[in-house]
């Protein structure tokens, strides 16, 4: 009998298990967060460097932006004065190091924002960044094929977990939040000269067949990105591994003929601290309608369509060449006419893509020349 009645219980048990499994709901990654949290990301703390308080970042980049509370992030950061088509991680350089490739920012505030946190974007504020305690080469995923390289802020949402990795897996920024450039010109030290205007992106992305995120190594995260054998074959330049040497003194970071020099300290968490003045995010809009008219001119929007037409050439070249050689291939008459075919359609519909490119591209450009010019812009219905 007690034999039955333990029966019935393991029974009753899996039963309940069972039934209560078909009951689970499954909550995407982004409804998980509380609207209610105060700091972001909760898991994250970071240990290494000289200790400062997150009251320190506060006041550090006061000077340089706006801090704006946005839910669900809390107290995020807007800077000021960032130059014409400014998009994370495009003013200033990738190096090798010790730890991947290292983003070195020609801005006194890059070494911050650009190594801690995440950048997130705003329809009516535009870039902001979310304080992060842990250090890393560059917040950033990356995609890339036989003619560019790209890489794109990893959004805020996405948390990270100490000798795991990132918590989702699959990393997907907004569209617009790409940077590419032609895999030669990867190792530039003046980048945004070649950045390619992001009504680029979409077609691009087609282009890229790999993609690669952090990695956390050891007590540290390596930041992988693209071979760099692909970078020395593609800019037909040696690739220099610097040692990284990190200082506990916050400013720029600075290249030598060996090493690169990097601020790295242990950021604590201070769930007292604000910032001394907190903006409404309604003044802000204000502000930055006001001060980025002043960062345009009519010669860099010539550029940056001379830019976006050189590259279709340049795509659509690519693929004729790729054409040719898959084409004298072939091993009879019929197979050549098939990939010839196949290829046509290619080309017809890449076309088609860079129309759409130049229409965005003219739109956008009309919309700042009338902010140049001072006429007033109707603002996307969201």
């Amino acid at each position: 009998m007690r034999k039955i009645n333990k029966a019935l219980k393991i029974g009753l048990i899996l039963g309940i298990i069972i039934i209560g499994s078909r009951c689970l709901i499954y909550i995407p990654y982004e409804e998980r967060w509380p609207l209610e949290r105060r700091s972001y990301p909760p898991r994250e703390e970071s240990q290494r460097g000289t200790q400062i308080d997150i009251a320190f970042v506060y006041s550090y980049l006061a000077p340089y932006g706006y801090w704006v509370y946005l839910s669900p992030y809390g107290h995020v950061w807007v800077p000021r004065h960032v130059p014409y088509g400014w998009r994370p991680y495009t003013r200033g350089r990738w190096v090798w190091t010790d730890v991947g490739w290292l983003w070195l920012s020609n801005f006194d505030w890059g070494w911050l924002v650009f190594h801690y946190g995440r950048w997130g974007w705003h329809q009516r504020l535009g870039w902001f960044w979310v304080p992060g305690t842990i250090w890393a080469p560059a917040w950033v995923i990356w995609t890339w094929g036989d003619f560019y390289i790209g890489w794109a802020p990893i959004p805020p949402d996405v948390d990270w977990v100490p000798g795991i990795g990132l918590a989702v897996m699959r990393v997907e920024p907004i569209w617009q939040a790409w940077v590419f450039v032609e895999n030669r010109y990867f190792l530039t030290p003046y980048l945004e000269r070649y950045v390619l205007p992001p009504e680029r992106n979409r077609t691009i992305l087609n282009f890229t067949v790999n993609k690669r995120s952090l990695a956390p190594r050891a007590d540290t995260i390596f930041n992988e990105g693209v071979d760099p054998q692909l970078v020395s074959r593609w800019t037909r330049t040696e690739i220099r591994k610097y040692e990284l040497q990190e200082t506990s003194r916050p400013g720029r970071e600075s290249l030598s003929v060996n090493t690169v020099v990097v601020p790295r300290l242990s950021i604590s968490r201070n769930e007292m601290a604000r910032p001394s003045r907190v903006y409404e995010p309604e003044m802000v809009e204000q502000e930055l309608d006001k001060e980025r008219p002043r960062m345009i001119r009519l010669d860099q929007l010539q550029v940056e369509r001379e830019r976006l037409e050189k590259s279709q050439r340049e795509e659509e070249t690519l693929l004729r060449r790729r054409m040719e050689e898959e084409s004298q291939q072939a091993r009879d008459e019929a197979t050549r006419k098939e990939i010839l075919r196949r290829y046509q359609l290619q080309l017809e519909q890449l076309r088609k893509q860079h129309q759409e490119e130049k229409r965005e591209l003219d739109q956008r450009h009309e919309q700042e020349k009338k902010k140049i010019i001072g006429q007033p812009v109707r603002k996307k219905e969201k």
